[in-house]
């Protein structure tokens, strides 16, 4: 998560794109997952998205997050299938006593699930890593007209996320070294295990965030106007793929209102 949360340099052509044109992707992408449930449309949905990340150059950043979103995705699917009780009946978790069914209708539903979810965070996460920090900031101050205030709080917690997950990797290793064992698969022992991890992690962000906010106050920082050395600015590729979205996102809507991808 770490990895996948920050900026990956590659000159590839979804790097060059105008980061106005990959947020209105990414905003595509939750659309059209929120607007359709059939597992076909939501499994070719996120397979747009590794069509995506695969012409960044980004795919094998992406494949340890992969593998820990697809456990979260079956956890999701499994919920999903034993607690949708329509359609047939396929096997039973309890054969025995013929209780916990799982039906055709629920394991589909339990797959679209997933597959929505992963693809809404993969097209986050290729977002993430194919635009720099600042473009996104300014993208979001001068084309979008969020306050910068707003703007450089969403993104100092994005630039503390690699931090974040340094920090607990540094801590586990620290406590396990002193004889503390934190991994393991009963939840509860967890829990317990990381407690540890907590207290001295929860220390070291108020240190961070006191550092942070001392630097911004030495540096005379304000949330009025600011100049930009590099301003990125839209290409007739970018006009283009927005039209191609737009259009993408206009046939959704209306495949929906007549009734395709739903199950």
């Amino acid at each position: 998560m770490a990895a996948a949360a920050e900026y990956i340099h590659r000159n590839s052509p979804v790097h060059r794109l105008n980061p106005l044109t990959k947020i209105f992707w990414a905003l595509l992408i939750l659309a059209v997952g929120l607007l359709f449930n059939d597992y076909r449309y939501l499994l070719s949905l996120l397979a747009s998205v590794v069509i995506v990340a695969a012409a960044a150059g980004i795919l094998k950043n992406l494949l340890p997050l992969a593998v820990g979103l697809s456990v979260f995705a079956l956890i999701l699917l499994l919920i999903q299938a034993l607690f949708y009780n329509q359609g047939q009946v396929l096997f039973y978790l309890n054969p025995v006593n013929n209780v916990l069914a799982v039906t055709d209708l629920g394991l589909l539903s339990g797959v679209a699930m997933a597959a929505r979810m992963m693809a809404l965070v993969l097209s986050f996460l290729v977002f993430l890593a194919t635009t720099r920090t600042q473009d996104i900031v300014l993208t979001l101050v001068e084309k979008l007209k969020v306050p910068y205030d707003y703007a450089f709080m969403f993104m100092t917690a994005l630039r503390f996320i690699p931090t974040f997950f340094g920090e607990v990797r540094q801590i586990s290793e620290a406590q396990q070294a002193r004889g503390h064992a934190v991994e393991g698969w009963n939840p509860v022992k967890k829990i317990k295990a990381y407690v540890p991890v907590a207290v001295p992690l929860v220390l070291l962000s108020l240190n961070k965030a006191d550092q942070l906010a001392m630097a911004m106050e030495t540096r005379g920082y304000s949330g009025g106007q600011r100049t930009y050395l590099r301003e990125p600015i839209m290409r007739g590729v970018d006009y283009s793929l927005t039209a191609i979205l737009t259009l993408i996102l206009a046939f959704s809507v209306a495949a929906r209102l007549t009734g395709h991808g739903i199950m």
